[in-house]
Order: C-alpha cells, then sequence, then structure tokens
C-alpha cells in the first residue's frame, strides 16, 4: 500500500462481517479523495478474509490474527503499519455510514491539531430508532468520561475517530475490546489534546444481524476509564 499524497489512513477491524463488508469497502473507495486502508481481518470463520484478500493492493493492506483477538487488539495490529500523520478508525459493521467520512475531515482541516470524534447523539437531535439499552449505554460511558476527565463529550464511544497517529503509538496502546475507544479517548484528553465532535449517522444493528459489543463489554470500558483516570497510564 502507498501512503503518497494522503494525510489519513483508515484502520478497520473486521470479524464475520461478510453480509456488509462489500458494502463499507465500496463506500470507502467511493470517497475522494482516495484513502488508504489498513484491514485487520481479526479469526473470522466466515468469508470476511476472503472478500479482503481479494481487493489487498494499492489502496488496501490487508493483516490478519489467526484467531479472535478482540476489535482492540485489531486496531492496534493496524496501526503500527500506519505511516501518515493522521488516522481514522471506521467499524466494519455499516452502522455508520463511509460517506460521513468527509465531515470528520472537514473538521480536521478547520481545526489542526484537534481530534475529531463522530457523535450518534448530537446535544438537541433525537434518536428514536435507537435502542433504549443502547441510549443507556452511550449516557452511562460518556458521562462517566466527563466526569472523569472534565471533557463535554456527546458520544464517547461512536467508532468513528480522526486522531493524529503519533499520539497512538507512543507508547502502545493496551485495549484488546472495544474499550480500545475508552482508552483513546482517556489518552487524548490527559495530554490536553482538543476533541471535536461531529454529528454522523447511525444505523443500529441487532445481535441477529450480527452485533458484537455485548453489556459486559460496557463494564469492561467503564473499568478502563477508572482505571487510566486512577492510575494516570495514559
Amino acid at each position: 500500500m502507498s501512503n503518497r499524497g494522503t494525510m489519513v489512513t483508515i484502520l478497520m477491524a473486521v470479524y464475520n462481517e461478510e453480509s456488509v463488508l462489500p458494502q463499507v469497502l465500496r463506500g470507502i473507495a467511493g470517497l475522494r479523495p482516495r484513502l488508504n486502508i489498513i484491514a485487520v481481518d481479526d479469526g473470522s470463520t466466515d468469508n470476511s478474509g476472503n472478500i479482503l484478500a481479494r481487493q489487498d493492493g494499492r489502496h488496501l493492506t490487508v493483516l490478519s490474527h489467526k484467531s479472535n483477538r478482540g476489535k482492540g487488539a485489531a486496531i492496534r495490529t493496524a496501526l503500527a503499519k500506519a505511516r501518515t500523520p493522521l488516522i481514522i478508525i471506521h467499524d466494519a459493521d455499516m452502522e455508520t455510514d463511509p460517506r460521513d467520512i468527509p465531515r470528520l475531515l472537514r473538521a480536521g482541516t478547520r481545526h489542526p491539531g484537534h481530534a475529531v470524534f463522530g457523535t450518534r447523539f448530537p446535544a438537541g437531535r433525537r434518536r428514536g430508532k435507537v435502542p433504549l439499552l443502547t441510549r443507556i449505554a452511550n449516557r452511562l460511558l460518556t458521562g462517566a468520561t466527563n466526569i472523569l476527565f472534565g471533557s463535554r463529550l456527546t458520544d464517547m464511544a461512536c467508532a468513528y475517530k480522526l486522531v493524529p497517529t503519533e499520539v497512538l503509538q507512543t507508547p502502545p496502546l493496551k485495549a484488546r475490546r472495544f474499550d480500545i475507544d475508552a482508552e483513546i479517548t482517556a489518552r487524548l484528553l490527559n495530554r490536553g489534546i482538543p476533541i471535536i465532535e461531529v454529528p454522523v449517522g447511525y444505523r443500529p444493528r441487532s445481535y441477529r444481524q450480527g452485533k458484537k459489543i455485548h453489556p459486559l463489554d460496557g463494564l469492561r470500558i467503564l473499568a478502563t476509564l477508572f482505571k487510566l483516570r486512577l492510575t494516570g497510564k495514559l
């Protein structure tokens, strides 16, 4: 994969997403300027690995884990190979739409030195179709983040994050699962890097449709936030 001519690389963890992965890849490929992707097949047991392999090339680098290690572990594997100044973390599940990526890029261009998060729950906008458990979990985790770190975020756990690469590479991140979002957010806030949020679309899916995160992951994220705040190891 060549990073020449671009400032941003998309990092994407992939685990058993054969039903939506082609749509995700087409959506990213349709963006202009074309963005490079580092995708990690995190031990998929469906056809996801083959779908990625068929497109491995100039704009897509495919890495793999022999067994499923978790979103955080996959993002860390991809991050180690990133060579652009900025990265965007993007989920492979189509709950968020690649067409929203330019919003993050425009905000990053207007505010250099800032991180940019997508928000599924912007202030003043109702989200009637979002499951109640998801709304409660977001309020709990984002509220805990704001209390612990003095921030004013509305959606800490949104998949979309545009972040300076070097901030995440040194020292290496440690999270293995969905608590990667907590670790990234805590590191940014601890280092005084401002975070801007931009509204993004959100199409939640059910566990039957392939949703991966579970309530236990919410407890892990909460524990990670408290641990990072108390220990200061960011």
